[in-house]
């Protein structure tokens, strides 16, 4: 598995995880998810994959671990501290579980970002 491969592999599986937390209303997209049609285009002239909204991975420099960044807002009636912890851990298992098949010592390092509260 190529490192592309392995990175959209994680991001899916972390996005995946973190739409199942109770009080996650949506994954926020970036620039390329508002830009749809266009990155999937490009995304297919140029074999990579498409990017996962709301939900960012990169291996650290010395290549042992990967940090990954998630983008969320909340639904009403449900605290954004407890939103964010559970999605937090639910994204660290996902990540280790898609990476599983490494060498068994990556690290794993998840930041939560809420950009929104309905």
């Amino acid at each position: 598995m190529n490192a592309g491969t392995r990175r959209h592999t994680v991001e899916e599986a972390v996005a995946d995880a973190a739409r199942e937390v109770p009080g996650v209303a949506y994954l926020r997209p970036g620039l390329s998810g508002l830009l749809g049609g266009t990155t999937a285009r490009i995304a297919r002239a140029t074999g990579r994959p498409e990017p996962v909204a709301g939900v960012r991975a990169t291996p650290t420099e010395d290549r042992t671990g990967w940090h990954v960044d998630v983008k969320l807002t909340t639904l009403p009636g449900h605290r954004v501290v407890d939103v964010t912890r559970a999605v937090r851990d639910a994204a660290g298992a996902a990540a280790r579980d898609a990476l599983s098949g490494d060498d068994g010592r990556v690290t794993v390092t998840v930041r939560v970002t809420v950009t929104g509260s309905l």
